[in-house]
């Protein structure tokens, strides 16, 4: 016997927050987002040098979906 189950179907939608600043502050912003609940720290990839002195990113995507009408 086989059963299926049917899921709402949600739209979704991606975010991508990007940070840019000094190491430090950037490591900072990332815990602060993470600390309020909106972007898990371990999700966001590894702080890159920009090429600018001192400059550093970090790229976090995240899914979103939209709230019902």
């Amino acid at each position: 016997m086989t059963y299926e189950i049917q899921l709402p179907v949600r739209n979704q939608e991606l975010v991508r927050l990007i940070a840019i600043g000094d190491y430090g502050a950037v490591r900072d912003t990332i815990h602060q987002l993470g600390a309020i609940g909106y972007a898990d720290p371990d999700r966001w990839s590894k702080l890159m040098p920009t090429g600018r002195e001192g400059e550093y990113l970090a790229i976090h995507t995240r899914r979103y979906a939209p709230a019902a009408e």
